[in-house]
């Protein structure tokens, strides 16, 4: 097949099998998402890039999969903690994580079941922001070449953010 000049290829995955169940709150006082809540997360990725000539690929379908499962199973069946949110303090007592925000000993839950991010808030943006970064570090590492990532988390059927990582390529003329 010949390509034409300026033309482009991409992949998407999404299915139910790659997702995670957890609960999160939100720092906003008085908002209903300030109580502890969960959802059922879907993840979604669409990988752009050149298509590998030995392979036919730009990236088989079996890495992108197994890249995002890794990534849920972080997080599956565990509590969301935003570890860089001003309006928490952390700290460890006994074999629990201790969440002070509105008052001391706010959520106090086994320190098994938190997974702690590097985020302000545990938002379906800053999630799929976090996920894309890691998913891109991932793919990089595993030698996969991509010029674009779009990852999405779906906190509900037809509710979900995206996030978009671009590399620049010359593309031939």
């Amino acid at each position: 097949m010949t390509v034409p000049p300026r033309s482009r290829f991409d992949l998407s995955v999404a299915k139910e099998t790659l997702g995670f169940s957890a609960a999160h709150f939100l720092t906003l006082t008085g908002h209903i998402c300030e109580r502890l809540h969960g959802h059922n997360y879907r993840l979604g990725a669409t990988v752009e890039g050149p298509i590998n000539p030995s392979t036919g690929f730009i990236i088989d379908f079996a890495v992108l999969k197994q890249n995002l499962r890794v990534l849920a199973e972080r997080m599956d069946h565990r509590v969301l903690i935003p570890t860089e949110n001003p309006a928490l303090t952390l700290h460890e007592r006994d074999q629990n994580l201790v969440v002070d925000y509105e008052w001391p000993g706010w959520l106090v839950i086994p320190r098994a079941h938190a997974c702690l991010l590097p985020l302000v808030q545990t938002t379906a943006e800053y999630l799929a922001g976090f996920l894309g970064q890691e998913l891109w570090r991932s793919l990089q590492e595993a030698g996969e070449t991509p010029t674009g990532l779009v990852i999405e988390v779906e906190e509900s059927h037809g509710q979900a953010a995206r996030y978009t990582i671009r590399r620049e390529s010359p593309i031939s003329e």
